[in-house]
């Protein structure tokens, strides 16, 4: 058993017109790839539960002239072994014999194709018992997905900026200091006198001994992690012995992300400062000139792109930067005034990019609008600042579900800046880690 020291967020569910308000999603890690070997096929598997408290394993599956071998695995960086696969492949039934000995499970399994995903389902469904399922993108998992799990089935999407690392009871019990590895880890605090902020966990850690006093269940703990760091960062936490997992945390942030083919900015697995600002000056001059997603050229829309750089972020990452003065109509689906911001935005390899994509993280700043008299732009003066956040949520949602369109890729958007989703507007889905796609999905 765990239980979680952190309370949750709730998550508001969206309506129409789209309410789009929630907190968010996704996972993030850096933006290199690691190929799996030619010859095997990493699947997500939900229904097996030989590496509790994670929903999923990793199964590793060889299938060669209709003989299968493989294995299933807990995320990278868990100690415990692998567990033996074997099985046929005939006539389009898989059946595979997971573990071995007395601890073996036989299995059949038919495929099935909805989305981008390659499916196989169980042959039977018997009722009142979660049926085990295996599925993959058509571009593999990304290394970051392989390593970013999450342990609760209702969690609220996709997560960066932090982990949930869950301490043993046992550990908690009888070590009065924190160990080496969990010591400089950052968790988010709350006070009466002083508002947010973090402490260390070294700093908690006689709390938390407090907290588990009297207690076999494992402790949850949200801790604050860099954006791009999570991965890593998780496979090795997950050796510490006091540690029983890591996974994202259920807790949301508030951001939106765009997928997008790897090519257009990377050249191998280093994203090209070059490929970036030609890719996105490129794309914001056909948004913001009004055209839509799946048009050619520079609509009619008055608009001006000014201090386009590509600078180094904080986790040494590229970042995409300009100050955007556009019609709001371009902007956020809105009629009758012009917008002026700072836009800054970061590409990642997140926990649900495949292989052959990447990720687009916009961040709005420094609004200003302006009435609209007339075609041309206002001076700048005319711009007054908005305290607004539904205004750059709403530009966000704009930005990250037109590059979407245009890529026929996807778009994650969740915020907790309520506003609703303009007719007319393209719309974002939230696509979690380990979710089996809807049958009905194509």
């Amino acid at each position: 058993m765990s239980r979680r020291l952190m309370p949750q967020m709730p998550v508001p569910r969206s309506s129409a017109p789209r309410i789009v308000a929630a907190a968010l999603a996704g996972l993030l890690a850096g933006a290199t790839f690691s190929a799996p070997a030619a010859a095997a096929e990493h699947y997500m598997a939900l229904g097996l539960p030989f590496f509790e408290p994670y929903r999923v394993g990793i199964a590793t599956l060889d299938i060669n002239a209709g003989k299968v071998s493989g294995t299933l695995a807990p995320p990278a960086g868990d100690p415990r072994a692998p567990v033996p696969v074997s099985g046929t492949l005939t006539d389009g039934v898989l059946k595979l014999t997971v573990g071995s000995g007395n601890e073996a499970y036989d299995l059949a399994f038919t495929e099935d194709e909805r989305g981008l995903h390659q499916i196989w389902d169980e042959t039977i469904n018997l009722g009142g018992v979660d049926p085990v399922n295996l599925f993959r993108p058509a571009g593999d998992f990304s290394a970051p997905a392989l390593a970013l799990q999450h342990l609760d089935e209702s969690w609220c999407g996709q997560i960066y900026g932090g982990l949930s690392v869950v301490l043993r009871a046992s550990a908690l019990h009888a070590t009065p200091v924190a160990p080496a590895a969990l010591g400089d880890l950052n968790v988010p605090v709350s006070s009466m006198t002083h508002g947010t902020g973090t402490m260390k966990l070294k700093d908690l850690w006689s709390r938390l001994r407090l907290a588990a006093k009297g207690d076999d269940d494992d402790l949850t703990v949200d801790v604050v992690v860099p954006v791009g760091a999570e991965a890593e960062l998780a496979k090795t936490l997950r050796g510490d012995a006091a540690v029983a997992a890591v996974a994202l945390p259920n807790g949301c942030s508030e951001t939106a992300l765009a997928v997008v083919p790897r090519t257009r900015l990377a050249d191998g697995a280093a994203v090209s400062d070059a490929k970036l600002k030609t890719y996105l000056e490129g794309a914001l001059n056909r948004l913001y000139s009004g055209l839509a997603a799946d048009g050619a050229g520079i609509g009619g829309r008055k608009f001006k792109l000014t201090g386009v750089s590509v600078t180094k972020g904080a986790n040494g990452m590229p970042v995409f930067n300009a100050t955007v003065t556009a019609d709001t109509e371009a902007s956020r689906v809105e009629k009758g005034g012009w917008d002026q911001f700072n836009l800054s935005i970061l590409p990642l390899v997140t926990a649900t990019d495949a292989g052959d994509t990447m990720s687009l993280i916009p961040t709005v700043t420094d609004l200003k609008t302006a009435k609209k008299s007339g075609p041309q732009l206002p001076a700048d003066a005319a711009f007054k600042v908005v305290d607004d956040s539904a205004y750059a949520a709403a530009i966000a949602h704009r930005l990250v579900s037109w590059l979407a369109a245009a890529e026929g890729s996807r778009c994650a958007f969740l915020t907790r800046s309520a506003f609703d989703e303009p007719d007319g507007a393209y719309s974002c889905t939230n696509q979690v880690l380990d979710d089996v796609p809807h049958p009905d999905d194509n």
